[in-house]
């Protein structure tokens, strides 16, 4: 395969060499089926017998007028080798073999072409030419050409024409010819001037005999020579008349070949139309149980539109509800305005909280320091108990003392000495609260002194009568200031109390109540908004699945339409 290759690459690059060539040079062999190329480098090798402008070009895949250039090509070829170059090949295989190049393009069958111009090229005047453009080949292209030529050389015979060219003569001149005559004629003459006397007036007749004899003789010649010149312009008009003919009964033959194909592919297009008869029978049944089924679904597509009308209708009170849509949005932003104050307030909850923790540690002080004063109240109520014990005491040692007075006023109303009065010492009842510390050293000093008025006489006792009454009043008034301000601290610590109850109440209260509206609020916006989602969704999938069920019944009744009609064209085509 690479030496075939090689010598291939090598006949390509060799024809590459022609000026004559009208486009690019070849790459393959196969591009060489239509003829052309040999053709115009022909041209160049012997102009006389290749004209490339009686070829066809540009042929594409039309291989009858491939074959048609390729036989002219064979043709003048032959007639080169017998009248030119007086060789011989064998011409009538290779015209059996122009139809398989002219279809397929046989690179084997081109390459024994192609042997023939390389031979032709390197026998003919113009040859060191040509084997000069061949010595400037590549140093591979060099040997293949040499083996090129060595094969074409050995496919070439000695050309004997005399056959042909009697049988010519004798076609054209079909009596003998004139020289043999004259040489007959003047052979007879010599003969009888031997027979007759020898003188000089016969000879000067023999001569003037022989001259006319030559005279008619070249006469003969040049009508002889005028007669091969008609017979060259006759036989030069029978080729032009035979190659013609040859090209007519080409192309019959090639419009035969095409026709037995055409018949061919006419039979085998007759046997697949019934092939499809028989099919289109089938999916005729098929078709009518199609159609059927298409009328059944007809129906329920007519159902479909009705229901896509009643969904069209339900889709403008879709637009209502989207009216409704957008007021629920609206909702929805206003809750989430108040959901978004709501988590403001909800942030203001923890300083709130604070507060409250604030509150309740100042509650627990309070009710620390109402236990001290509770500790404190049971103190002074004890102490009060002492001071209404000392006070009764005291009231009783008044009343002894006032009776006493009364004694000592009444002996001594002469002396009329004024005593004050024991109201006197009221004004003494609004000292501040440390009077009340100092009771008790009181209470020990009116024990002390009532001691003293017991050990003491008379006059004495009514003496000191003055100041123990003015204290026992002093006590009454600062146990009242004392029982007051006991029910004020009270008082206080129960509205304390009940202002922590209140404030732990509202608090709750107020975070319930946020936390209730809050989630309430929050869950109602959601559950109304996965409701309208649900529902635009469900509308949704409801429309696309209606969408592509109408899509997908027009496909079908579009499809079995145009099938009912294809399969009516193809009846009508038949009945034709």
């Amino acid at each position: 395969m690479g030496e075939n290759a090689a010598r291939d690459a090598a006949m390509v690059e060799f024809l590459g060499t022609f000026p004559t060539l009208s486009g690019a040079p070849p790459k393959d062999l196969s591009e060489l089926s239509d003829g052309v190329v040999l053709f115009e480098a022909l041209s160049e090798i012997a102009p006389d017998h290749f004209d490339p402008t009686t070829i066809a070009r540009h042929l594409g895949d039309n291989w009858a007028l491939k074959s048609s250039n390729l036989r002219k090509l064979v043709r003048n070829l032959e007639w080169y080798y017998h009248e030119d170059l007086k060789k011989d090949a064998d011409f009538e295989s290779i015209t059996q073999h122009l139809g398989s190049i002219a279809r397929t393009g046989d690179q084997g069958k081109i390459a024994i072409l192609v042997e023939l111009v390389a031979a032709a090229a390197v026998t003919c005047e113009l040859k060191g030419e040509f084997v000069g453009r061949i010595m400037g080949m590549s140093p591979d292209g060099q040997v293949q050409m040499k083996g090129v030529i060595e094969s074409s050389l050995q496919r070439l015979d000695e050309y004997d024409g005399d056959e042909g060219e009697g049988e010519d003569t004798e076609m054209i001149f079909g009596e003998v010819p004139v020289e043999e005559q004259g040489d007959e004629g003047e052979a007879g003459l010599f003969e009888a001037g031997h027979l007759q006397q020898n003188t000089d007036a016969d000879k000067e007749e023999l001569e003037q005999a022989l001259l006319e004899v030559r005279r008619e003789l070249a006469q003969a010649k040049a009508q002889m020579s005028d007669t091969r010149e008609d017979g060259d312009k006759v036989q030069a008009k029978l080729r032009a008349l035979v190659e013609d003919l040859q090209d007519r009964l080409a192309r019959r033959q090639d419009e035969l070949i095409t026709a037995e194909e055409e018949l061919r592919t006419a039979t085998n297009d007759l046997d697949d139309a019934k092939n499809k008869i028989s099919e289109l029978e089938e999916e005729r049944a098929q078709l009518a149980d199609e159609l059927d089924v298409a009328n059944a679904k007809a129906t329920q597509l007519h159902k479909a539109e009705a229901t896509v009308i009643a969904y069209k209708r339900k889709l403008e009170g879709v637009g209502v509800m989207n009216q409704q849509m957008t007021d629920l949005e609206d909702q929805a932003a206003g809750y989430l305005r108040q959901i978004m104050d709501l988590e403001s307030e909800v942030k203001k909850t923890a300083t709130l909280q604070k507060q409250v923790d604030k509150l309740q540690v100042k509650l627990a002080s309070l009710e620390k320091e109402k236990l001290e004063k509770g500790d404190s109240l049971k103190n002074t109520a004890a102490e009060i108990s002492e001071l209404k014990a000392l006070l009764t005491s005291a009231e009783k040692a008044k009343k002894m003392y006032e009776e006493e007075l009364k004694e000592l006023r009444a002996r001594q109303a002469v002396e009329q000495v004024d005593v004050p009065a024991v109201e006197g010492f009221d004004s003494q009842a609004s000292n501040s609260k440390e009077k009340t510390m100092r009771l008790e050293i009181e209470n020990k000093r009116l024990k002390e002194q009532l001691e003293a008025l017991k050990k003491a006489p008379a006059p004495a006792s009514t003496a000191a009568s003055a100041p123990a009454t003015g204290d026992a009043a002093s006590l009454g008034a600062e146990v009242t200031r004392l029982k007051e301000e006991l029910a004020k601290k009270e008082a206080e610590n129960k509205k304390i109390g009940s202002d922590k109850d209140k404030l732990e109440a509202y608090t709750k209260r107020t975070l319930a109540k946020f936390q209730d509206k809050y989630l309430v609020a929050l869950q109602e916006c959601k559950a109304k908004l996965k409701e309208k989602q649900d529902k635009i969704e469900i509308l949704e999938s409801r429309s696309a699945t209606e969408k592509t069920a109408q899509k997908r019944e027009e496909r079908l009744l579009s499809s079995t339409i145009y099938e009912l009609g294809l399969a009516i064209m193809q009846n009508r085509l038949k009945e034709r």
